[in-house]
């Protein structure tokens, strides 16, 4: 089939994981960029730099005429190819955009969101005409799921097994060597979390802080750069523990740190969320905390326990590899779209009230 992927391509962005997976499925691939600007950098004065153009382009894109001109690319695009199914992998296009690429490309028009519902910024794609909405968080496909036409499934997301993984020329070195270690952006939440293991040896990896955040302690621990692919690999493996604290707003879904760090084959602790052991089993493949108080029990448990460590850790990688991987998603999405499939099975531990 031929895909038409509509999304930003910086290393390590989600569209670039759908793009390398599908080219391995044997499928053809297009690719429609609506942002031309990159923010994921390991130089913090080109991230700051890419800010300012963040900025403009954020701006520019509420203008009719600026969004003319950049989706005039798609348009010449769609003139010489046919499309079997476009994938947005964000809510990038206004509802009419998105009615008339349906007219000009005679696609399936599918969006599979990437983020927590606090990213769902104007919502665009409640009032647009796709054929499949996907998501990764359960309690968001149950809230909408009598109100939007669109047909809504659950689909969480992955890993990348082409990305995410030691070669066989990489050292872990001393730079990467620590107790605790996690990798993300310093946003509030993560920041005010970590300021409770200021007595814990840990090293962030990730974007710098944001102008406006006052001084943390993250800011002691945090090594100046983000790491992507195999460097991410690295960093995950030279640590005791990855620490995965979810933002707050991922109600009852996993973000994709948690199936990277599994895929790698890294220990790793969680935040509890109901449903997380439909994706993998608490104690045996990953271990979750509540609060605080319990994270910081379990910390002091597994720190010292370099056998149990391995033994959670090669158990998450396995089942991250047979359940969990960008192909595995990817054919379910096809499956649920034309051979009626339901996508990933829904939690059924809870009853979500909204």
């Amino acid at each position: 089939m031929k895909f038409l992927i509509i999304g930003t391509m910086e290393q390590e962005s989600f569209a670039s994981h759908i793009n390398e997976t599908l080219l391995k499925m044997g499928h053809s691939v297009l690719i429609y960029n609506p942002v031309t600007i990159s923010l994921k950098t390991s130089s913090v004065a080109t991230y700051r730099i890419n800010q300012f153009y963040q900025l403009y382009h954020t701006f520019t894109n509420q203008i009719k005429i600026f969004r003319r001109k950049r989706i005039a690319r798609l348009w010449a695009l769609l003139k010489t190819n046919t499309i079997d199914v476009t994938i947005f992998t964000h809510d990038f296009f206004w509802p009419e955009e998105v009615r008339i690429l349906k007219e000009k490309s005679n696609s399936v028009i599918v969006m599979w969101f990437p983020d927590h519902l606090a990213n769902f910024g104007r919502g665009f794609f409640m009032n647009a005409p796709y054929d499949f909405l996907f998501f990764k968080d359960p309690y968001i496909v149950k809230l909408f799921k009598d109100i939007l036409s669109p047909k809504i499934y659950y689909l969480p997301e992955c890993f990348n097994p082409y990305k995410h993984l030691l070669r066989k020329s990489d050292v872990i070195s001393n730079e990467y060597i620590c107790d605790i270690t996690t990798a993300g952006n310093f946003h509030s939440w993560r920041t005010i979390f970590f300021k409770h293991l200021s007595g814990y040896n840990v090293k962030f990896w990730g974007n710098p802080p944001p102008l406006w955040m006052p001084k943390s302690s993250l800011e002691s621990v945090y090594q100046g750069k983000s790491v992507f692919d195999h460097d991410k690999a690295k960093a995950f493996l030279g640590a005791k523990i990855v620490i995965n604290n979810l933002h707050f707003a991922e109600m009852y879904g996993l973000n994709a740190r948690a199936f990277e760090a599994a895929g790698i084959g890294a220990f790793q602790m969680v935040d509890w969320r109901p449903g997380i052991e439909e994706l993998f089993k608490d104690g045996q493949e990953i271990i979750m905390f509540k609060g605080i108080a319990d994270l910081k029990h379990k910390l002091d448990f597994w720190l010292s326990n370099s056998d149990g460590r391995s033994v959670i850790a090669e158990a998450g990688k396995i089942r991250a590899y047979k359940e969990h991987t960008y192909q595995k998603r990817l054919e379910l999405m096809i499956d649920t779209i034309f051979n009626e499939k339901q996508g990933f099975k829904m939690p059924n531990l809870y009853e979500v009230k909204v």
